[in-house]
């Protein structure tokens, strides 16, 4: 099982299996197959993170509290597309190390060990 993350704004590339949007707002120029807005972070923490309102682990508590805790049945289907094909984490950030992308990935490692990860 692969799970692979990504900003939006890469190249779309066959290697990125089954690619999942996991942002709240969207353009018609992103590609990908499946959009779950319910894995994206709110749109009032998202903004008190922007404003330096709270820091990056404040985010992450916060994101985990919020989404992450909340939103079981969402991971499973992502879970369960896993087992099935290779799976791509798509958010707008180009990096994953302060990016929603990459907590959820990492969060469906713990749930499943099996998982590989491919952080970009």
């Amino acid at each position: 099982m692969i799970i692979k993350t990504k900003s939006v704004q890469a190249k779309n590339e066959k290697s990125d299996g089954i690619r999942i949007c996991i942002m709240r707002r969207i353009r018609p120029e992103f590609v990908f197959d499946i959009w779950m807005p319910t894995l994206a972070p709110s749109t009032e923490l998202l903004k008190s993170y922007h404003d330096r309102r709270i820091d990056w682990k404040k985010y992450e508590r916060r994101f985990a509290k919020e989404v992450l805790n909340r939103n079981q049945k969402y991971l499973d289907i992502v879970l369960d597309i896993s087992q099935k094909d290779i799976l791509t984490l798509l958010c707008w950030e180009d990096t994953p190390e302060m990016c929603h992308r990459r907590l959820v990935a990492e969060h469906l490692k713990k749930i499943n060990p099996l998982i590989n990860l491919s952080l970009k």
